[in-house]
């Protein structure tokens, strides 16, 4: 999907960066270096590097990385030698040396995009990439938000960003489908610029995800059976307790047999 769709992911996500701090403060407490699963175009892994951490992103889109790559050569080669990308499944990564991470991060949502099965086979990986006192670290939406999701019956206007090359409207739209039985909720997005010419056809690309949610007893339970211990759960960037009104998910996790 994100090969679709990587040129519009940095202009929809220009404004987030409530989780930047959150993100710095594990990689401080951890002290480095960091595992990023599912790292995009950098816009996380590029301030953990600035602030002076070992990165390794890992990501299965060519198109995110090459974004990363562009965006990691217009820094200092400070931060660029403390930067390793991945093109790889975060199902089924493997890392070139036998170095463990005293922290994994899964940012943003991005674990939302695994199935239950998908999900399982991640943690097992990642089991063997976490230091014995390292963490597990995983942002979702609050899961009661997404199963309250309203069908919608025709792509809804959700954004209207600005092309920075060409100074051009994209507007943005989206259409939701819940399937509360499976737990998943279908999202298309569609991405329409102007017509290159007067007459002409607006252009169009579409691209569809799946985000599969677990509430959070049953992502305990996932934890456990992959060989996690949950540690804590918070609701929102600044680590208030999660509740079902919160606006996050927030997960930490540490690898049970080392308790």
């Amino acid at each position: 999907m994100y090969d679709q769709i990587a040129r519009y992911y940095d202009l929809t996500h220009a404004d987030l960066t409530e989780d930047i701090p959150v993100v710095l403060a594990l990689a401080e407490e951890a002290g480095g270096p960091v595992l990023e699963l599912g790292c995009g175009s950098g816009r996380l892994l590029l301030p953990l590097a600035r602030a002076g951490y070992a990165v390794t992103g890992v990501d299965n889109s060519a198109a995110m990385l090459a974004q990363a790559r562009a965006r990691l050569a217009a820094e200092p080669i400070g931060v660029q030698t403390r930067v390793r990308l991945v093109e790889a499944d975060m199902t089924g990564f493997e890392l070139a040396d036998d170095g463990r991470f005293p922290l994994i991060i899964i940012p943003y949502n991005t674990f939302l995009h695994l199935d239950t099965t998908q999900k399982m086979a991640a943690l097992r990986q990642i089991k063997q990439y976490v230091r014995q006192d390292g963490r597990l670290f995983i942002d979702l939406i609050n899961p009661f938000w997404i199963a309250a999701t309203p069908d919608d019956d025709a792509p809804i206007l959700e954004n209207e960003l600005t092309d920075p090359e060409t100074g051009s409207t994209i507007l943005q739209f989206a259409q939701n489908q819940l399937d509360e039985a499976a737990q998943t909720l279908s999202i298309i997005w569609t991405y329409e610029t102007p017509p290159p010419k007067i007459g002409a056809a607006p252009q169009r690309i579409t691209a569809k995800a799946s985000y599969h949610y677990l509430f959070p007893h049953q992502i305990e339970l996932l934890l456990r059976d992959a060989g996690f211990k949950l540690e804590s759960l918070a609701g929102d960037y600044d680590r208030s307790p999660f509740d079902e009104n919160s606006e996050r998910l927030l997960i930490t996790a540490k690898p049970l047999y080392y308790q």
